[in-house]
């Protein structure tokens, strides 16, 4: 197994779990920032509020491809099947679920740059699609946690 662009060639699960770990902390500073962009007010200067909510929500969406490659050719969704193999047809669901995200998320950052600056349905309009996509986002989230909340217990004998 390679490890996903950190130059090591052999990582071991632990590892590829605690990278992953680290990756996902990473993305939840980063959606805060989206979202304190978010929040402020726009109508002080509405063209540098939304050149700052596309600026966050371009650096939010290059950070998901990341972390999903991190998970698929990394090594994650293959350490999960490893330690439970029959939860490969969820594994499979969030696969497919990422390659939708990838998708949505490019398809909101074209509309976002396509949003003409001074009108304020454009404002309300740019306010609507992050918040629906990291709604789309933290969906994904919860099941992936739950996948891997699922496998934990199973690791340690707990309940599900």
């Amino acid at each position: 197994m390679t490890g996903f662009g950190d130059g090591r060639p052999d990582m071991n699960d632990a590892e590829i779990v605690a990278k992953v770990r680290e990756e996902h902390i990473r993305l939840g500073e980063i959606t805060a920032a989206l979202c304190n962009a978010l929040n402020r007010a726009p109508h002080c200067n509405p063209d540098a509020w939304l050149s700052e909510v596309r600026e966050r929500f371009e650096h939010f969406r290059a950070h998901l491809i990341h972390r999903i490659a991190l998970e698929e050719l990394g090594g994650f969704l293959q350490v999960v099947t490893k330690r439970e193999p029959a939860l490969s047809g969820d594994v499979e669901n969030l696969r497919r679920d990422h390659e939708r995200l990838i998708e949505r998320t490019g398809m909101t950052m074209q509309r976002l740059r396509a949003l003409p600056a001074k009108t304020p349905q454009s404002l309300r309009d740019a306010r609507v699609m992050v918040e629906m996509a990291l709604a789309k986002v933290r969906y994904h989230e919860q099941a992936e946690n739950l996948l891997v909340s699922q496998v934990f217990n199973q690791d340690t004998g707990g309940e599900n």
